[in-house]
């Protein structure tokens, strides 16, 4: 079993091998020489072609960057008005750009949009020399993110020039993305605008045609060359539950977004989601208590949790591993038991119980060590 967070509110256990969910390749229909389906937390993809061969990407280089730049907004490294000037060098970067003029200040912001929605290679090279002080520090916390995920390769500059990434890198890479909140902020919007110094505007279209098309998509990043076709790595969530998936080499763009949509079909319709609990929900309620002032208390978790579940799986039972009656005193901090939850008569998960409130013991000596305990703390108030 393994336990993650998921980028809404449940945590999720995935329990189920692949085989058990799919025949491979030949669950989906898609056309791209490399793709693979993530859900992330989980180490093995749920679907991949060709997903550890190192691939020609086009502009998902990028992402590398773009991540390490959303990272530095996300901590507070880089602020939204921050001024950032813009270089020869960066003002000279070809592709897709946000018209940056050397010598033009700008917000960081502004710079930021035109990063995420558009892959602009003069914006990212801009927030990197002037949040980091060089091209060159920018390039090794670049390194240091990749080495983060579990990826050791030598980038010749902060774009990535000529490094090639496996649609399993580009999974891991977005599985990142989808956590940061400046990255998901842009990487969902379809047209925007960033506004240069004397009130001169560049219109930013994004290319991910799938954030308005289909249900759930919130990011999160194309590219396109001639030569390297048509790429993208696409997250969408729905009933808390996060996919991410990387399709890579396409001829053409729409094959692409219907490549990346059938693979997401197949996750929907193959899974879904089962609720075990919610952060403070009761799970039994009126457990016995003996000596304490109360007769009774409800037993509650201290986490969401849900399994994530092939729809042919079966019913998930519970039992609840808990004294018949338990002895007081009690507290709300400490577990008093677990709810265990089987499938087919095995064990998939299991949930520390904890009491709803503090139970108080109605024992003589731990009156007296309650009367003992609060002289203590007021003589040390007053003494303070």
């Amino acid at each position: 079993m393994r336990r993650f967070v998921s980028f809404a509110l449940t945590v999720f256990i995935l329990l189920l091998p692949v085989s058990a969910w799919g025949e491979g390749e030949e669950a989906v229909s898609v056309s791209a020489p490399g793709y693979c389906l993530l859900l992330p937390g989980r180490g093995e993809p749920l679907l991949e072609k060709k997903g550890d061969e190192p691939m020609e990407v086009a502009g998902l280089r990028k992402l590398p960057a773009v991540l390490t730049l959303c990272r530095a907004f996300d901590s507070g490294l880089i602020e939204d008005t921050a001024g950032m000037q813009v270089s020869p060098r960066a003002a000279g970067i070809s592709g897709p750009t946000a018209f940056l003029e050397a010598g033009e200040r700008i917000e960081a912001g502004e710079l930021l949009k035109a990063a995420v929605m558009i892959s602009a290679g003069d914006a990212i090279v801009t927030l990197g020399e002037n949040a980091f002080g060089s091209e060159s520090v920018f390039l090794n916390n670049i390194q240091v993110t990749l080495k983060e995920l579990g990826m050791e390769k030598s980038l010749s500059d902060c774009l990535g020039t000529g490094t090639a990434f496996s649609p399993r890198d580009l999974c891991v890479l977005g599985a990142a993305a989808a956590k940061s909140e400046h990255f998901c902020r842009w990487a969902g919007q379809y047209r925007e605008h960033i506004i240069h110094a004397g009130g001169r505007e560049t219109e930013l279209v994004n290319a991910n045609r799938m954030i308005r098309s289909y249900s759930g998509c919130f990011g999160l990043m194309t590219g396109s060359q001639k030569e390297e076709g048509y790429s993208g790595v696409f997250a969408v969530r729905r009933q808390d539950v996060t996919y991410v998936a990387a399709v890579v080499g396409s001829k053409s763009s729409e094959e692409r977004f219907a490549g990346a949509m059938a693979l997401f079909d197949y996750a929907f319709a193959a899974f879904e989601p089962v609720l075990l609990s919610r952060a403070g929900g009761v799970l039994a309620e009126g457990w016995p208590v003996a000596g304490g002032d109360v007769p009774a208390v409800d037993l509650v978790a201290h986490e969401d949790a849900a399994l994530l579940l092939a729809k042919q799986a079966g019913k998930v039972d519970r039992r609840l591993d808990v004294p018949e009656r338990l002895a007081a005193p009690l507290l709300a901090g400490e577990s008093v038991g677990r709810a265990v939850f089987t499938l087919a008569g095995e064990t998939v998960f299991e949930l520390d119980l904890y009491p709803a409130a503090d139970v108080i013991s109605k024992s003589l000596g731990a009156i007296l060590r309650r009367i003992g305990a609060e002289y203590l703390r007021r003589r040390e108030a007053g003494d303070s």
